[in-house]
């Protein structure tokens, strides 16, 4: 038997506010990502207090898409789009509970050579 997955939907207007989810970093009101998520920040070199310090750094030009979780329709996550130490990035988040919850870091896979 296969589990029904939720439709997919996408907008290009962002669901949260940045100026709200830089205020959650600041508070230090962060859910801390999984593995996944820990690797691939690594792999660019990069830890996650930095990796948070350029989530800071981001302005409403760097926004990309909101979509739902395949998992789920009803769950929303930004996604912004940003060169950092001359590589094209992947920047995806949500909040949760109140918190900033952050998943995906990683190489824009559209931007590869």
């Amino acid at each position: 038997m296969t589990k029904d997955i939720a439709p997919y939907n996408s907008k290009r207007k962002p669901t949260y506010l940045l100026k709200d989810i830089k205020e959650l970093i600041k508070k230090d009101k962060i859910i801390f990502p999984n593995k996944e998520v820990i690797s691939d920040v690594n792999n660019l070199c990069l830890t996650m207090h930095e990796a948070y310090e350029e989530i800071l750094k981001l302005e409403p030009k760097d926004f990309s898409k909101s979509s739902t979780q395949p998992s789920n329709n009803k769950i929303w996550q930004d996604a912004y789009k940003k060169v950092i130490k001359g590589f094209h990035i992947y920047i995806k988040f949500k909040t949760f509970d109140g918190k900033f919850l952050l998943t995906s870091f990683k190489l824009d896979e559209n931007k590869r050579g």
